[in-house]
């Protein structure tokens, strides 16, 4: 009985679940209490509604709000697809030197390792889209930015 537990001990630690932090799983996560922060020079906000703080270690989900001038500059998420879905507005996206519009009702797909951009025209309406990664880890980078109040929730 000893031997089988320090096997499984072995093999929980040389796979890394060890190191793994339990965080409850948060099966609702409100808008209103998630972490918002600006971004793309004040002319964004990154709303992280689920991540690995939330319990969701496989992937992640947020909303990105761009204003017209805003950008996202060229990137590569080694490790994670990048899919959104366009819920208002519309914008140039350049997937590996191609560019082309997506717009409301769209949704996109970027695989791990693919060097990808947006940009909102200036003049367009508000760029609104749901971002999800699989393969969590590419939307800490929005914490970087300024923390915002988040949004206040409807009645």
């Amino acid at each position: 009985m000893m031997r089988i537990s320090l096997l499984t001990v072995l093999l929980c630690v040389s796979t890394g679940c060890a190191r793994v932090p339990i965080v409850p799983v948060r099966y609702v996560v409100g808008s209103a209490e998630a972490p918002t922060f600006r971004i793309s020079q004040g002319k964004g906000t990154a709303i992280l509604l689920v991540n690995e703080e939330t319990g969701a270690r496989a992937a992640s989900m947020g909303v990105l709000e761009l204003q017209a001038g805003a950008g996202v500059p060229e990137h590569i998420h080694e490790h994670s697809v990048e899919m959104l879905y366009v819920e208002e507005g519309g914008a140039e996206m350049t997937v590996e030197g191609q560019t082309m519009p997506v717009k409301q009702g769209d949704a996109v797909y970027i695989p791990a390792g693919t060097r990808h951009s947006a940009r909102i025209p200036e003049g367009s309406p508000r760029f609104r889209a749901v971002q999800v990664y699989v393969g969590p880890g590419p939307e800490a980078r929005f914490r970087q930015g300024e923390p915002v109040k988040p949004p206040a929730a409807s009645p």
